[in-house]
């Protein structure tokens, strides 16, 4: 069987892929993981051969980002729009690929429209396999925008639904009404290093990983929160790109900053404050860690899901200074409660079949 997987346009689909992919691999089929040119490095380093799907470089991501509305329904409706661009341009290089190297399935994320599109140009069946907790029917409207002449043009009023679809959040934070899926277990992967003691050894300080990427938490922001969050007694840990990891070091040498492998890391801490990416969302919750979200863009319906199931703290709109984020954390350090219902949901993680267990369900769509 040969399986191609496009599960979207950054890292953090990549790595949540990964544990799937590889597990197909590892049953003896073929396995190609396509990309944007940004994401092509994040999926060599998980080990799978990567398929250039379109030029976007970190730079065209990155000018997006910044020019994306700032109301969270108008950066949905944006992000659609490109999601949907890049899977119409990627539709001729994969089916070039496809000439020579003709996948069986395709598998996909309900954000990269291409794979059904794909899955439907070749005639082959689609798995639909959710990256996170988050809801992928807000980009829809503006990905429409893009698609409908090309579903015009296949005789389609809407895109295909998948053959299978597997979902891998928690099920107690699984919204009612969700489509139907297949559970499988979340297994964090992202690219690592050689590991130091300090990163899977825990010290006598509780530890505060803070982490969200350049651009959420930088410069005098980082600094202010790092201070205070050291103010509380615990030790910090920074998960930020270098240029950002070496400001910080330089102010603040005994902050532990840098490129830190989270799946190492998230065992060991405490808290987890971050952006509400759902990587590290889903990261955390795998390991049982309460999660303090700040500066959520369109994620914050399921961040909002996670601090009522008392798992976490979201902070609001008006509560983003490296204060309020200090104070939030002060709370998740002193109620056990958090603690205790985060390790209730990653129990309920560990319960649900592991990757392995999904490869049969995938051979099937294919005929064994």
């Amino acid at each position: 069987m040969r399986a191609l997987f496009l599960p979207g346009n950054s890292p953090a689909t990549i790595y949540t892929h990964a544990a799937l992919a590889t597990s197909v691999r590892n049953a003896g089929h073929e396995v190609f993981m396509g990309g944007i040119e940004w994401v092509l490095p994040d999926i060599t380093a998980v080990g799978l051969p990567a398929v250039r799907i379109s030029p976007l470089a970190l730079e065209d991501v990155m000018a997006f980002m910044a020019g994306m509305p700032t109301d969270p329904d108008g950066a949905a409706r944006a992000a659609g729009r490109v999601y949907a661009e890049i899977a119409v341009d990627g539709l001729k290089p994969l089916l070039e690929m496809a000439e020579h190297w003709r996948p069986d399935v395709v598998v996909g994320n309900p954000m990269f429209y291409g794979a059904p599109l794909l899955a439907h140009h070749l005639g082959v069946p689609t798995v639909l396999q959710e990256w996170d907790r988050g809801d992928a029917s807000i980009y829809h409207p503006g990905a429409l925008e893009v698609l409908r002449p090309v579903l015009d043009d296949l005789g389609l009023d809407r895109l295909p639904e998948p053959d299978l679809r597997i979902d891998v959040g928690p099920p107690s934070l699984r919204p009612g009404g969700a489509p139907g899926a297949r559970p499988m277990r979340f297994v964090p992967a992202n690219p690592q290093r050689a590991v130091e003691p300090w990163m899977y050894g825990r010290g006598d300080r509780p530890r505060v990983a803070i982490t969200g990427g350049s651009r959420v938490f930088q410069g005098d922001r980082l600094h202010a929160l790092a201070e205070g969050v050291a103010a509380l007694g615990v030790e910090v840990v920074v998960a930020a790109p270098e240029p950002v990891a070496e400001e910080l070091r330089t102010r603040m040498p005994e902050v532990r900053a840098g490129w830190i492998p989270l799946d190492v890391l998230a065992p060991t801490c405490d808290v987890i404050v971050h952006h509400g990416g759902g990587a590290t969302d889903m990261t955390a919750i795998a390991s049982g860690v309460p999660q303090l979200i700040a500066i959520q863009d369109v994620s914050s319906v399921e961040m909002r899901r996670l601090a009522e199931a008392g798992a976490g703290i979201m902070l609001e709109e008006d509560r983003q200074r490296p204060e309020d984020i200090v104070e939030g954390c002060r709370d998740l350090l002193s109620s056990p409660g958090y603690r205790g219902r985060a390790q209730e949901l990653a129990a309920e993680n560990a319960a649900q079949p592991h990757p392995g267990a999904l490869v049969g369900a995938i051979e099937e769509l294919v005929g064994g």
